[in-house]
């Protein structure tokens, strides 16, 4: 019993003592929050200050700090009993946007105490120059890029997507209704008649219907501006147009391949490569097969049939010509089918050509 009494009065005790050492020094504002800060106006800094509350002199031995984006300063003079010192944090905020929380660690010579700080705040990048934001000339117009990237299309409908453009001239800018390119694509503006020194749109509109295809496609347009010189603009146009089926049920088609790579090994430089992909109906209807296609011109690629019962199998043939190719290869064959639940499935054929035998 007065061992028990003993072990738990050195346990008090030495609450006392832990809570009285953290009491020694205290910081007016170990938390601080710098608000919004712009990532191009240089390092900000704060002044932590604190008290030394215990009877002895102290100083800061060092700091911690949790980034190599923050760095330290810190009184170096002894803090008598009573005074005040600081210890000053500094964050560099260059190329980091966003939300961010930061910390440090104080250690004082001859204590085992220290103290955390932390700075949190908002990174926002600064405002870009017009030069900057739209960094292409196409006569009096700027733009962004000259690639003009609709992404991913899945619906069987006009798809647009609108693109910001800057007026850079004195004078009012007049869009033409002309464009040079295929039929499915089409481009109107927000507004016709642009101000100078202003910002407008450019919508690009894609005819899913019109194209009737699936896949990825890279095309060209021209569009026009009433200007005297360098009234054409030309542009890229890509996008990838997918057919997802939305019903999935338990009759659904389902897609089934033995392989979807096939090493064909070493070769030699001008010989053409063979590979068979068998393909079978594993679901319970019809599987279509609606396109299968190579991703480069050195691909000849078809199936043999492309409506399948269910349980049905058939072949995807694959030709690889080599000739003017060396090296690794990896080419892919996409196949598109109605199967909802694998609508596009990627083959790959890989291996590596020698030198030519001459």
């Amino acid at each position: 019993m007065i061992l028990r009494i003993f072990f738990l009065t050195t346990l008090f005790l030495s609450g006392i003592l832990v809570e009285a050492q953290h009491a020694l020094i205290s910081f007016e504002e170990p938390v601080a929050d710098l608000g919004v800060i712009i990532d191009n106006r240089g390092p900000v800094s704060h002044r932590f200050t604190f008290t030394n509350k215990s009877a002895d002199p102290l100083m800061v031995d060092k700091v911690t700090t949790s980034c190599g984006c923050t760095s330290s300063n810190w009184a170096s003079d002894v803090i008598p009993a009573g005074g005040q010192g600081f210890v000053d944090i500094e964050f560099d905020p260059n190329n980091r946007p966003g939300p961010f929380e930061k910390y440090a660690q104080v250690y004082f010579k001859e204590s085992s105490d220290s103290s955390s700080l932390t700075i949190r705040g908002f990174v926002r990048p600064a405002a870009a120059s017009i030069e900057e934001e739209f960094p292409i000339t196409l006569g009096a117009l700027r733009v962004k890029s000259t690639h003009l990237d609709l992404g991913t299309i899945t619906k069987k409908a006009l798809y647009s997507k609108s693109f910001d453009v800057y007026n850079q001239s004195n004078q009012i800018l007049v869009f033409s209704d002309d464009m040079v390119g295929p039929n499915h694509l089409t481009v109107t503006y927000e507004p016709y008649t642009l101000k100078p020194n202003s910002v407008g749109k450019m919508w690009l509109h894609f005819d899913v219907a019109a194209k009737n295809d699936l896949g990825f496609f890279n095309e060209d347009i021209a569009i026009f501006t009433y200007e005297t010189a360098d009234a054409k603009k030309n542009f890229n146009v890509t996008a990838t147009v997918l057919d997802i089926p939305t019903q999935i049920s338990a009759e659904s088609p389902r897609v089934r391949f033995d392989k979807t790579e096939i090493d064909f090994g070493i070769k030699q430089q001008g010989d053409t490569v063979n590979v068979v992909f068998p393909v079978r109906n594993g679901g319970k209807t019809k599987l279509q097969l609606k396109k299968v296609f190579g991703n480069c011109n050195c691909i000849q690629v078809h199936a043999k049939k492309y409506l399948l019962d269910p349980g049905e199998s058939t072949e995807i043939p694959v030709r690889f010509i080599t000739d003017e190719r060396l090296g690794n290869q990896e080419k892919t064959v996409t196949v598109f089918t109605d199967d909802p639940q694998k609508p596009v499935a990627i083959l790959k054929l890989k291996g590596r050509l020698r030198g030519s035998r001459n």
